[in-house]
């Protein structure tokens, strides 16, 4: 199968597009036909060498993707041409990956591949910031820093489901991009304070 690999550290030009062993799912692990992979901070660290425990070298970058169950090895709850989205630990930006059960969930109907794979590690980081470190309940309070970034726009989402009244910051090259989604939505916060 088809990957983009890191053999080096260093900038963009490092990965490179190589043939790889097909993965196969073990006991809990389902494997997935990648119909789309997330890029983020955790990956661009990776390929600078810069994140914490990332895979030894060589190997497939890529934490979060979307597809289809291709294939499980005595899993419980997904099936074969399910689509889904979750965490891998590593492999993402590959035809093919493996994952835990665990890690995978259903996609909505509705949902594009493209916007499964968007969505595990912004909203994820949204929801335990909000509601496990915050402890977010109706009606209170919010300030959400760099509003108009991935997890900052997924904390609005979140907070606005909670009705909290949100408050949020961002740079000033980014409060027309605020303001427009605020006005689409009375319920979406004034940027700034």
């Amino acid at each position: 199968m088809k990957a983009i690999r890191l053999e080096k550290h260093g900038p963009p030009s490092a990965l490179k597009y190589v043939e790889i062993a097909d993965p196969e799912a073990g006991p809990g692990e389902v494997l997935v036909r990648v119909r789309a992979a997330g890029i983020n901070f955790a990956d661009i660290a990776t390929r600078l060498g810069l994140y914490p425990n990332a895979p030894k070298l060589p190997s497939t970058p890529g934490v979060e993707v979307s597809g289809e169950v291709e294939s499980v090895g005595a899993v419980v709850h997904l099936k074969p041409g399910q689509r889904v989205m979750g965490f891998v630990r590593s492999g993402g930006y590959a035809e093919r990956v493996c994952a835990p059960e665990a890690q995978l969930v259903p996609m909505p109907d509705g949902m594009s591949f493209e916007q499964g794979a968007a969505f595990p590690v912004v909203y994820l980081t949204a929801y335990h910031m909000l509601y496990y470190v915050g402890c977010l309940r109706p009606g209170e309070r919010v300030l959400i820093h760099a509003a108009a970034g991935g997890v900052g726009l997924a904390s609005i989402e979140l907070a606005r489901e909670a009705d909290a009244e949100i408050f949020g910051t961002a740079s000033s090259s980014k409060f027309d991009f605020l303001r427009q989604r605020r006005d689409a939505s009375d319920r979406l916060p004034q940027p700034g304070l």
